[in-house]
């Protein structure tokens, strides 16, 4: 025996089924959404920006990777440095040299963060000569 649907249970069917296929397609456009905002804010976090060097120095240790990978420190004279990354942190008196600056990076990266990460930027005749990341 075959069972006979009448034209109201076809009209609910298919907004049933039009209510599902709506449903996830907006969970996959959600879905889609906070990826792509994720990757916006993961991507402005990581890229070097003089403004937030100079503003957000514990955000340094996220920007740091990016301006070694797009900026040649090597060759620059200090007041190229200056320019790019403002005022040195040598004050504060870690890792002070003769013709060095240090600049404070932030928290070291990792899961645990005891210690503290340190650009050193070694100068001779006034022109960079070295550079290195450090712990204390």
């Amino acid at each position: 025996m075959r069972k006979t649907f009448s034209e109201d249970d076809m009209k609910r069917a298919v907004r049933k089924a039009k209510t599902v296929n709506y449903t996830v397609f907006a969970i996959f456009l959600a879905f889609l959404f906070a990826i792509i905002v994720g990757y916006l804010a993961y991507h402005y976090q990581h890229t070097f920006h003089s403004d937030r060097w100079l503003n957000e120095p514990s955000e340094r240790t996220d920007m740091i990777d990016n301006l070694l990978q797009n900026y040649e420190i090597l060759g620059l004279t200090e007041t190229e440095v200056l320019s790019l990354l403002g005022p040195h942190d040598n004050a504060q008196g870690a890792f002070n040299a003769d013709n060095r600056y240090v600049y404070y990076l932030g928290p070291e990266r990792g899961l645990f963060s005891i210690d503290s990460e340190w650009l050193l930027i070694d100068f001779t005749n006034g022109v960079v000569s070295d550079y290195s990341l450090t712990t204390d």
